[in-house]
């Protein structure tokens, strides 16, 4: 494909609640129904997109997730004008394979919608952001937050289904590989799509709180939280493929979820010690709050597009 094609196609899968400027998001709002279910919902949450910087994203994002919460304004670059600058320089004569080396700056929406979305969801519409982080009882409600958005991603880089529709995808998420894709689409035809987001969400949960391998007891906690799993009879055998894919899915490098946690939990007052604040195990924490249970569920039925 030229850049040429690649400019003629931004400009035609651009419509309402699309960014024109931010390069692939209408073709993913429009292909993507995962891509599409999150925008819509952001939106909706109130959340708007902005070319400007509050909180200093661009340069370190890590530390301007409570920034982007309290504005209510998700940062983006134009990362489309200079695609179109390339093609003025020279018409018709760069391709997308001249980009694989070196490429637009990506803008993460996705992963910064789903954030937004699971914020509200998880600690209430009208919380004050820094207050809320700083508690100690919210912990797992951080954490869940984050597991949100690797489930999101993953839905979503499983959508993809075209070479254009995987490059665009790979300047707008952090996830590049589906691990289990086969099997978990398998999962899906056998369990149900609300089920296995869910497995999908608890499982990375577990991952934030450094549990390295998904095992039988973790599962089990995992199926039991939740009533989009928890009325469901599974039999041994597709249980253990479950646990496997989660486990596949779920792999992180060790020292960069590590360090990730650390710099951002104690941002916000935990110890250093990150290996003991993520001691105990995530659905004992979850189980204090009573209101967690559901409030999880409706953040899953957003990903599956069932009416909450």
């Amino acid at each position: 494909m030229k850049v040429a094609e690649l400019i003629e196609l931004q400009k035609r899968h651009h419509g309402p609640r699309r960014l024109r400027r931010s390069l692939g998001d209408g073709y993913l709002y429009a292909k993507n129904p995962v891509f599409r279910r999150i925008r819509d919902a952001a939106l909706a949450a109130g959340f708007r997109f902005t070319l400007d910087d509050p909180g200093s994203y661009f340069a370190f994002p890590l530390i301007s997730l409570h920034t982007m919460l309290s504005t209510r304004r998700i940062p983006f670059r134009n990362n489309f004008a200079p695609l179109c600058e390339l093609e003025r320089a020279r018409p018709r004569f760069f391709r997308l394979a001249d980009l694989t080396q070196n490429r637009p700056m990506p803008n993460y929406l996705l992963h910064e919608s789903a954030h937004a979305i699971s914020f509200g969801e998880l600690f209430g519409k009208r919380s004050d952001v820094e207050t809320e982080l700083r508690r100690p009882d919210r912990l797992v409600h951080v954490m869940l937050s984050e597991s949100y958005a690797m489930t999101t991603e993953y839905l979503a880089a499983c959508g993809v289904g075209d070479p254009i529709h995987n490059w665009l995808f790979s300047i707008s998420s952090y996830r590049h590989r589906t691990q289990k894709k086969k099997a978990i689409g398998e999962l899906i035809d056998e369990l149900g799509f609300e089920a296995v987001a869910w497995s999908l969400f608890g499982a990375f949960l577990y991952a934030n709180f450094l549990v390295d391998r998904i095992g039988r007891r973790e599962l089990d906690r995992v199926l039991a939280f939740s009533a989009l799993t928890s009325r469901q009879r599974i039999a041994p055998a597709r249980k253990d493929k479950l646990r496997a894919a989660l486990s596949e899915v779920t792999k992180m490098s060790p020292e960069f979820r590590l360090d990730t946690s650390r710099i951002f939990l104690t941002m916000f007052g935990h110890s250093r010690d990150i290996r003991r604040v993520l001691s105990e195990d995530p659905f004992a924490l979850a189980e204090r709050d009573p209101k967690l249970a559901g409030r999880t569920d409706r953040l899953v039925r957003i990903l599956t597009g069932i009416a909450c």
